[in-house]
């Protein structure tokens, strides 16, 4: 039986079309991921895939997918070999924080096709750990639900007409280990709401001591485009509702806002970035007024009709690796919304005075549901976080892609641009960009591109950067790395407005770099450069004509006051020799304090040793070929930064 759950009805499309904000002269078609570099960190390793429970499950069956947080489905209810995904981030609306996802990506972020042309198929699956039925009848009222939605935030998936595949379907094992056809569900080539589904297992081919369930995605295999979410999958006897039973004691916490942006869990804490430097963040006038007057989550009431009591909310902010909580952000009492079962709870995060410590640090914005439940089961969905961090770097993303976005390829003229502006609360230094580059199956080659910093000039950005630097992104990227750092020979000087950026020579080739659909940036902050060396602001439009998402890139600073850059002239005193080199290189120029290596990406690789701190021979250890900074400290703390290609 299929039961639209009422709590979306008339919620998701005027949701979405909040977010359309100013009109931007310049709107930007985004693509699907053809890969998702973040996904390889959760791709279950061999000993885990191989998984399997010695004792099958008893029931209930239960998950709410609210662990983990981001990640492969729990091998506790699931085999560890489907590819979905985890996170609260793709589904829009879901009943709980946090849903599993079935799309043409594997679990490597790997596309299943491997080319960029679309190839319908079989898509990732969700399949049960075996459970344990037997001895149970058909009198024992046994019944299997699910909530699902087709589509998710990446946009609509494709209708499924003729070679054109796009479904997801239910089995289940019968006793004699065939796998049968339960239900399927066919894309209308629309997103849906959330929508619930209950089966019937009363039959005895059922009732056997492995039975096990498979959620089965078909569709685009070159992509991410085709995507199918689950949540709250429930298998339980004694469900006397039957093919009704669609609603549960539970409030839960779900993801996005209504209003704002449907998927993403919380709410972004800070007014412009996601991400700032420590220092930016202390030196805002007046203090606090980098985070936002007003902050929240959509929850959903899953309860059969009304409850006699209201439940409570509490909202605080603690700053990591401390246990320092600066104060409450958010604490009152709300009734529970019936028609429709969604609604949001918001709070003010700008009346918690943040300690204006120089450390680094990561502030942990909590919200707690108190329904005064009792089962175990459902408490973990009553709570969410979300974390900002406070370093040396801006970002207007929370470091997922969802689609990718690409420079326009020009075939003459000036290479075509991306620009962010930063506003500073103080001056500063632009170290390095890092870089969120999406290499598609095709491109299999090294990626040149060149990052610069602009002036403000007339609102925009000026003709002519202050500094440039080109280097080539190596294909694929070092491990664990989605980001790519590229640093400046020297620290860039800005004050006040500036705006950093890329731009590349199109090669006949398409550059894609990621793009968060979660998160947006304030109206006029992102630029793009035309082949005449016009620029204009910019806007993304996703599948589905909502403006939104952040591109994923980000300058890294030094904080002016603490680390200073030579000039070129005193820069221009240091060289290396021989270069390239296999192993020891020597310094010539004047005495420096000492040396330290970095690699491509920005990571310390070697450090002089304090016994032979300012010599002039750098005895190196064995590193990978490649490009290397060597960056030198003056006795005066200023930084000078040398370019050396290791054989």
């Amino acid at each position: 039986m299929t039961t639209p759950f009422r709590m979306w009805r008339g919620l998701l499309l005027p949701g979405l079309l909040i977010l359309a904000g100013a009109a931007s002269a310049q709107v930007v078609p985004t693509r699907p991921l053809s890969a998702d570099p973040a996904r390889a960190a959760y791709a279950p390793q061999p000993d885990a895939r191989a998984q399997r429970r010695t004792a099958a499950l008893e029931l209930p069956f239960f998950d709410d997918f609210t662990t983990p947080l981001e990640g492969a489905p729990g091998v506790e209810n699931w085999l560890p070999t489907g590819g979905a995904l985890v996170s609260n981030r793709l589904a829009i609306y879901p009943l709980t924080r946090g849903a599993a996802t079935l799309d043409g990506l594997r679990a490597n972020g790997q596309s299943y096709s491997g080319t960029v042309n679309a190839s319908y198929g079989i898509l990732d699956s969700l399949v049960s750990q075996p459970i344990n039925l037997a001895g149970l009848t058909p009198n024992d009222q046994l019944y299997l639900s699910f909530a699902w939605q087709a589509g998710s935030i990446i946009g609509v998936p494709n209708r499924n007409i003729g070679n054109t595949q796009v479904r997801l379907e239910l089995y289940a094992k019968t006793a004699a280990g065939a796998w049968e056809l339960l239900w399927q569900e066919l894309s209308t080539g629309r997103r849906t709401a959330f929508r619930q589904q209950v089966f019937s297992l009363n039959d005895a081919k059922y009732l056997h001591g492995s039975f096990q369930f498979m959620l089965l995605a078909t569709g685009n295999r070159a992509d991410n485009s085709d995507g199918w979410s689950v949540d709250y999958v429930v298998l339980d006897r004694g469900r006397t509702r039957g093919l009704t039973d669609t609603t549960f004691v539970d409030v839960a916490t779900s993801a996005g806002i209504r209003g704002g942006i449907p998927s993403g869990g919380l709410s972004n804490p800070l007014r412009r970035y996601t991400a700032m430097p420590v220092w930016q963040f202390n030196a805002a006038t007046p203090p606090n007024s980098e985070v936002a007057a007003r902050m929240g989550v959509n929850f959903t009431n899953l309860n059969a009709g009304n409850l006699p009591v209201p439940i409570s909310i509490a909202g605080t902010v603690r700053e990591l690796p401390t246990s320092l909580v600066p104060g409450n952000w958010a604490g009152r009492s709300i009734a529970f919304p019936v028609n429709p079962r969604q609604d949001s709870v918001t709070g003010h995060p700008d009346r918690v005075a943040i300690p204006r410590t120089p450390t680094a640090k990561t502030l942990r914005y909590t919200l707690v549901l108190d329904a005064q439940e009792t089962d175990p089961r459902t408490q973990p969905n009553d709570t969410i976080f979300r974390d900002v961090v406070l370093d040396n770097y801006y970002a207007y993303d929370d470091g997922s892609a969802e689609n990718i976005v690409q420079l326009v390829s020009y075939s003459t003229g000036i290479a075509s641009a991306f620009a962010y502006r930063i506003n500073l609360n103080q001056p500063d230094n632009v170290r390095a960009l890092r870089l969120y580059p999406v290499f598609t199956a095709s491109d299999r080659a090294s990626r040149p591109v060149t990052i610069s910093v602009w002036n403000e000039e007339n609102g925009r950005p000026a003709d002519m950067p202050v500094a440039t630097k080109s280097v080539s992104l190596p294909n694929p990227l070092p491990a664990g790395a989605p980001y790519f750092e590229i640093t400046f020979d020297q620290p860039v000087p800005v004050s006040g407005t500036f705006y950093v950026g890329y731009s590349q020579p199109s090669q006949g080739r398409d550059l894609h770099y990621g793009l968060d659909l979660n998160n947006t940036f304030p109206p006029a902050h992102l630029w793009r450069r035309d082949n005449t060396g016009a620029w204009d602001t910019v806007s993304f439009v996703p599948r589905g004509a909502v403006r939104r998402g952040a591109l994923m890139m980000r300058p890294v600073m030094t904080n002016s006051v603490l680390t200073a850059s030579a000039t070129a002239r005193q820069a221009e005193a240091y060289s290396l020799f021989p270069n390239p080199t296999r192993g020891t290189v020597t310094v010539a120029g004047p005495a420096f304090a000492r040396a330290t290596v970095l690699d491509a990406v920005g990571r310390r690789v070697w450090e002089q040793p304090a016994a032979q701190a300012g010599q002039a021979t750098l005895a190196l250890p064995y590193l990978p070929a490649g490009v290397y900074t060597v960056r030198l400290t003056l006795a005066d703390g200023r930084i000078v930064g040398r370019r050396l290609m290791i054989e």
